[in-house]
């Protein structure tokens, strides 16, 4: 062996040896969230590039890659669609005179029927203010039926190629690598299959073991001097006719100046030019206790004689939830300009099913946080806003529209239909209905910029780069001879199941994109080693990178319906493990006999 045989191997090595290193920090810091998983897939990608296992071309083909680009159409297009249906898609569901259980099972059938066709994430954050207000209205609790919306979409997602972005970046990645890609019956046919059985354990099953939590804005009504602190302005008060910032009010340890009632006028946010008056009533939220102190202090405030805080109604409650992709998580509120950009103030933050203790401008948010916020109900907190869902309750089911613009929506769910099946490619159906919907008026270039999420881009982007480094240094080979040997003995049935087993771990750890852009490699090498055909492999990581019903953090759609249900860790633990107990079993034993293995 020559100088160069060792030095190109000592390379191998140090590269092989670099791309686990990564991909275990990749892991870590994505389930631990200690960056933005953007800016996490980013540090990766550099570091491929520096150390010379990507090329700058392999590292920035994902940013041009058609099947990536087609995700964003899709969500450009959803927003077109749900422009000119709105509610009424749901609006059958919606009546008082249903049962919990029927509405449940109408609910779920409903939206795992459109999330096969539309990107499901806009469906759960469409519906959870609705599904919240028929809760309210009917006198049950949202908790029954938050999992199940998130989950059924999930699972009715997986009915087509274009139901959820998972499925997109397998045919992106099966394009990079000149892999015959999927035929639409590899997804339709077991996507109806493990959509049906999902819906029944949880009709049958899951509906028993949901929890039933009282909403949060009761909790909050009925113990709101856990979460605000009434004081007043005497007569003589030293602050009087100080700014809120002269009067030391803007920057509180522990506390935040969320509200001023001044006579009959409410005013929030507060300014930091707000000038003082004597008599004026001040609501402080964050850490109650710590107003004591301030009180003792002397700072020109006491406690009213008679409170007015036992009267909620001039109070203006909304919740909302940061979702997975939000440019706010990792942001100290203080930092954010929150109540500039939404109108309103943060009274409270719950995250893991628990209020998060402190003072709030201090807290930095992270994705799943639910908020509880307090507005003056003039200004509109803007419900348009990608790093925030606002759950507002819906005013009244159904809009008028032109009857044309309900034609140029059947005319999108065509096209998309011909994209589905390979009669357009899916890349100009989802080009020509943009095209349609910002002709007719629907949809406004403004539309545009607010549905393109740049976080997610990069996400997507760089994990089709993680996923040629995995390839191109010998990891994915290596990892694929593991699982190989692993299941030696077990015949197919074993390695299917075990890269079952594998994806879905690894989903509920990281992103759904993340899992399958480090499983292709692997399952592409272990089909070459095992000299099985590929299809059968990419399929079986395709279902099991959405089998992410385990964690809150699996899928994004989890996260949003984490906080408004008031659901901990555990009650996805309790619904979501025999839930994937039977999709696993589902998914196995179809693809085994399908595929004939």
């Amino acid at each position: 062996m020559g100088i160069g045989d060792v030095n190109t191997s000592t390379l191998q090595s140090f590269h092989t040896f670099f791309v686990l290193a990564a991909v275990v920090f990749l892991v870590v810091a994505l389930y631990r969230e200690w960056f933005n998983p953007a800016f996490t897939f980013f540090i990766c990608v550099v570091g491929f590039l520096l150390t010379g296992i990507l090329t700058p071309l392999e590292a920035l083909k994902g940013f041009a890659t058609p099947e990536i680009i087609v995700i964003f159409l899709l969500m450009m297009v959803t927003a077109g669609i749900r422009a000119i249906f709105g509610p009424k898609l749901f609006s059958g569901l919606f009546t008082d005179t249903l049962n919990p259980k029927r509405f449940l099972l109408g609910l779920m059938i409903s939206s795992s029927c459109v999330s096969s066709m539309i990107n499901n994430t806009p469906i759960v954050a469409f519906l959870i203010p609705y599904v919240k207000d028929w809760a309210e209205r009917s006198g049950h609790a949202a908790s029954k039926f938050l999992m199940p919306l998130s989950f059924a979409t999930t699972m009715g997602g997986m009915m087509t190629v274009v139901g959820t972005s998972t499925n997109l970046v397998l045919i992106g990645l099966m394009s990079e690598y000149g892999v015959a890609p999927l035929h639409f019956t590899d997804f339709l046919y077991l996507g109806i299959l493990v959509t049906l059985s999902g819906i029944a354990y949880l009709y049958f099953v899951g509906y028993r073991l949901l929890p039933e939590r009282k909403d949060r804005i009761d909790e909050l009504r009925g113990h709101l001097k856990e979460y605000i602190v009434e004081t007043e302005l005497y007569p003589g008060s030293p602050l009087a006719g100080k700014t809120v910032q002269e009067a030391g009010l803007r920057s509180l340890k522990d506390l935040f100046l969320a509200e001023i009632i001044r006579g009959e006028r409410v005013i929030t946010p507060v300014a930091p030019d707000m000038i003082l008056e004597e008599r004026d009533t001040l609501f402080f939220s964050g850490n109650t206790s710590a107003v004591l102190r301030f009180l003792n202090e002397g700072r020109g405030l006491q406690l009213p004689l008679h409170e007015r805080l036992g009267n909620v109604g001039h109070f203006h409650f909304t919740e909302a939830v940061i979702p997975a992709n939000s440019g706010l998580i990792g942001v100290r509120i203080k930092d954010s300009d929150f109540r500039r950009r939404f109108n309103a103030s943060i009274v409270a933050i719950h995250r893991n099913g628990k209020r998060v203790p402190g003072r709030v401008g201090e807290i930095e948010l992270s994705g799943g946080d639910f908020l509880l916020l307090l507005s003056d109900g003039k200004n509109p907190i803007p419900s348009d806003d990608r790093d925030l869902y606002i759950l507002a309750p819906p005013a009244r089911v159904g809009e008028s529209r032109p009857r044309w613009h309900v034609w140029i929506g059947i005319a999108a769910f065509a096209l998309l239909a011909c994209g589905i099946t390979g009669i357009l490619p899916l890349f100009h159906a989802s080009l020509i209905i943009l095209v349609m919907l910002l002709v007719a008026g629907i949809l406004h270039p403004s539309e545009l910029r607010r549905q393109f999420d740049a976080p997610l881009f990069l996400v997507l982007a760089c994990a089709l780069a993680v996923g040629v480094a995995l390839e191109k240094s010998g990891v994915a080979a290596l990892l694929a001879g593991f699982i190989i040997n692993a299941g030696e003995g077990l015949g197919s049935a074993g390695l299917i199941t075990l890269v079952f087993l594998a994806t879905t771990l690894l989903t509920n750890l990281i992103t759904n994109p993340a899992a399958i852009a480090m499983m292709f490699p692997i399952a592409l090498s272990m089909a070459q080693q095992s000299g099985l055909p590929p299809t059968p492999f990419f399929v079986t990581i395709a279902f099991a990178a959405s089998c992410s019903f385990m964690t809150p953090f699996g899928y994004q759609t989890n996260l949003m319906v984490y906080g408004p249900g008031g659901y901990t860790f555990r009650d996805f633990l309790k619904v979501g493990v025999p839930l994937t107990v039977v999709y696993a079993m589902v998914c196995v034993s179809f693809i085994l006999g399908y595929y004939e293995l």
